[in-house]
């Protein structure tokens, strides 16, 4: 059990990281500037986690847990470093990158370990021990992030965790088992793999190119955010903008076209349910980045907000997306209809809100906002991955049943890329006034209610249908 403990603390350092960059954000910026780029350091992050966590099981299956548990940790410290010791915003948003490719590793592995180093009957134990410490990490990151807030210290974050994945990955090569324990048949060794990196098994190869296109199109959409609050950039990074949008499209086709995919072949049909389904999860992670992507460093500049208080707002939406799901885990799939509309709806009033409470200071309409975006996503999520499952095809169950998560780390990835295009517009890359953090709490949020709506007519496409045809098959 030793063993899993310290894959619990690898899930803590995934947890708690961004949470702890989003507190000490404005400490960033007032010592190394680039106000433009502050939205790349998560969705650095997370694009580095996608491309990680896919190829996780693989990589396990290959040269086994605890090499690239070791190898995760040391990346994860190595970018933890370079944030660290970063005398220009262009080198800590590499160490971001670095980071995350380290983190989504170690999250990924975490699945890979429980089914195949336990008994089926212990897993749900386990899953819920590993709940518990996201859990603990969305409590505790905020304290953390407000010990290292100022402008002198935030440095310090990074070096603690950099310390703590060293620790880690050295306790790794000391007591974790040289060899993984075989699972007890083929079937329990596919479904470990396909927990967290769908469909791939040893002899297939690691979706590159849908992976590389996927993070170049963000990067060109982050680009065009940074482009845009610059004079004479509107044009530049409405280019960007296209540009981005259609190496997305471009992404997908690949995938669907490749024997090893991400996600499942119907993602570019809106008609059928899986492919409303997934589209309606990418809406609606990609407008909800806008107050862990900018909301610190707005209050910050308008209120003078403590860190501590923005990152328990943060907090308190991973809380209630904990409690909704917990509530909504029970439910049978005649309801599904009604969490999933009911979700959606309450993400779009929740994202939409703070386009009021962020300018105007009011910490109750923030942490109203907070709470039932939280629990809009927690209500619908057991309903969504459920039946995703149940209307795709027999064969890609396994895919479509991670392809949600897929899907949220994606829209993650592109939201707080594209989040930047709205506040650089505002003008708060040229100068953090009040007038202009004024503009941008309103036009971070806003811009997105069209995002949302979409999410939530994808919703309604998602769940018009009571029964799959042809056992799920594709339309």
């Amino acid at each position: 059990m030793s063993w899993f403990a310290l894959i619990g603390i690898g899930v803590w350092l995934h947890a708690a990281d961004s949470l702890v960059t989003a507190t000490i954000a404005p400490s960033i910026i007032l010592d190394l500037g680039g106000v433009a780029y502050i939205n790349w350091t998560i969705s650095l992050y997370q694009v580095g986690a996608i491309i990680a966590g896919a190829g996780a099981a693989v990589f396990c299956l290959e040269w086994g847990i605890k090499r690239v548990f070791i190898g995760a940790t040391v990346m994860y410290a190595i970018g933890c470093v370079m944030g660290a010791a970063a005398n220009s915003m262009a080198t800590l948003l590499a160490g971001r990158l670095v980071q995350g490719l380290g983190g989504g590793m170690l999250l990924s592995i975490c699945y890979v370990a429980v089914e195949a180093w336990f008994e089926p009957a212990v897993w749900a134990r386990l899953f819920a021990f590993v709940a518990t410490i996201w859990g603990g990490g969305s409590m505790l990151g905020p304290l953390v992030g407000a010990a290292f807030a100022g402008r002198t210290v935030w440095r310090n974050a990074f070096w603690a965790f950099a310390i703590q994945a060293a620790i880690v990955g050295l306790l790794a090569w000391r007591i974790m088992p040289a060899k993984d324990e075989a699972p007890k048949s083929p079937a329990e060794t596919a479904k470990a793999a396909a927990h967290v990196s769908p469909i791939l098994h040893p002899t297939q190869r690691w979706p590159v190119l849908p992976l590389l296109v996927l993070a170049a199109a963000t990067f060109i959409i982050a680009e065009a955010g940074a482009l845009s609050g610059r004079s004479g950039g509107v044009a530049t990074s409405i280019i960007g903008i296209l540009l981005g949008t259609l190496l997305l499209y471009v992404a997908a086709r690949i995938d669907r076209r490749g024997p090893v995919r991400l996600l499942p072949v119907q993602l570019l049909d809106t008609r059928h349910p899986v492919g409303a389904g997934l589209m309606m999860v990418f809406a609606l992670a990609t407008a909800t980045t806008g107050f862990w992507a900018y909301g610190p460093l707005i209050l910050k500049i308008l209120f003078d907000t403590r860190p501590v208080v923005i990152g328990y707002i943060l907090a308190g939406e991973s809380i209630a997306w904990s409690l909704g799901t917990m509530a909504a885990s029970t439910a049978k799939p005649i309801h599904d209809r009604r969490l999933i509309r009911g979700g959606a709806l309450a993400i779009a009033v929740g994202a939409a809100g703070f386009a009021i409470a962020v300018p105007t200071g009011s910490m109750i309409g923030m942490v109203a906002c907070a709470l039932v975006q939280g629990a809009g996503f927690g209500m619908c999520w057991p309903a969504v991955v459920q039946r995703t499952v149940r209307f795709s095809h027999a064969a890609e169950r396994s895919t479509a049943s991670a392809s949600v998560s897929t899907m949220q780390r994606i829209g993650y990835a592109v939201g707080t890329a594209a989040v930047g295009i709205a506040a650089n517009m505002s003008g708060l890359a040229e100068g953090a006034t009040a007038e202009i953090a004024e503009r941008a709490g309103i036009w971070v949020f806003a811009a997105f209610i069209p995002v949302l709506l979409i999410g939530v007519i994808f919703a309604w496409r998602f769940t018009a249908r009571d029964e799959p045809l042809d056992g799920g098959a594709a339309c």
